[in-house]
């Protein structure tokens, strides 16, 4: 009897030590200058390392401008691009000056290619012109309660510092983001086949997120890079009934974090039960 308790002892020893190293990451393991881990239904925060640091956020910025663009309605009706709002550096869904398209396929040149050109289309087309949007941004900002994040340009280039977010009020933008349904069909599409020109015709638009394919269950969200911001990466992971949004800004190694991150708050939740 007292070796069967000796055995239970150590199993259970055995297994505290097992999960206490299974569900431990620590911040140097992660190379993101932010990050953050929350789980989508509550809004809890799993893990976070500098979550609440003023950053650049590059085209995870993209997730907003898409965001209104599906709530505006009207995805089908079909319109042509402003010339000047396309002439954008950067990557590019490849609009040219007299093309007609949507805004539901501005929406996929957004979230996949990461068209710049398809973002500044938007905001002249729902706003009237860059600025005006930007207000719209900030006001959408505001009632999701992104406390540190001030939008200036639709695409997420550069505006002399004045353009930042957190790696927490990004997580709070995809976490409403993914309520549309629309916008987790086309965030979690790994290529989809769109039509624009004039006439329009049909050609494919390629995701730059390659996590959707190299872990189980990521449903999105959003890449972005710039020299200013450098490797940004908001994701979105589902398991077992449960969501995680994971969130990294300034990240060398953004897809090994992500996947560290997730492994990480999925044995909690798990143990959790």
């Amino acid at each position: 009897m007292y070796r069967y308790f000796l055995y239970l002892s150590a199993a259970a020893v055995f297994i505290m030590i097992f999960f206490s190293q299974a569900l431990n990451v620590s911040a140097d393991e992660i190379s993101a200058g932010s990050a953050v881990l929350i789980e989508s239904a509550t809004g809890d925060v799993i893990s976070e390392k500098n979550a609440y640091e003023k950053r650049s956020m590059a085209s995870t910025t993209k997730i907003m401008t898409t965001l209104l663009c599906l709530e505006s309605g009207g995805l089908d009706d079909s319109f042509m691009v402003d010339p000047d709002a396309i002439m954008v550096e950067g990557s590019s869904m490849g609009l040219v000056k007299g093309d007609i398209v949507t805004k539901r396929y501005l929406c996929y040149g957004m979230l996949l290619p990461s068209g710049n050109d398809a973002a500044n289309a938007t905001a002249v087309k729902l706003a009237g012109s860059v600025e005006k949007f930007a207000d719209m941004m900030n006001a959408r900002a505001e009632k999701i309660g992104m406390e540190n994040t001030h939008f200036v340009t639709p695409s997420g280039l550069e505006a002399d510092g004045q353009h930042y977010s957190t790696a927490y009020d990004m997580a709070l933008l995809a976490r409403e983001a993914l309520k549309n349904p629309d916008f987790r069909e086309i965030c979690g599409s790994s290529s989809a086949a769109v039509k624009f020109g004039n006439p329009p015709y049909e050609r494919t638009l390629k995701n730059t997120n390659k996590l959707l394919n190299m872990y189980d269950g990521v449903i999105g969200v959003k890449t972005g890079f710039t020299d200013e911001a450098g490797r940004c990466l908001v994701s979105a992971c589902e398991k077992n009934g449960v969501t995680l949004v994971c969130v990294t800004l300034n990240a060398p190694d953004d897809w090994n974090d992500h996947i560290k991150m997730y492994d990480y708050g999925f044995s909690r939740v798990e143990c959790s039960y």
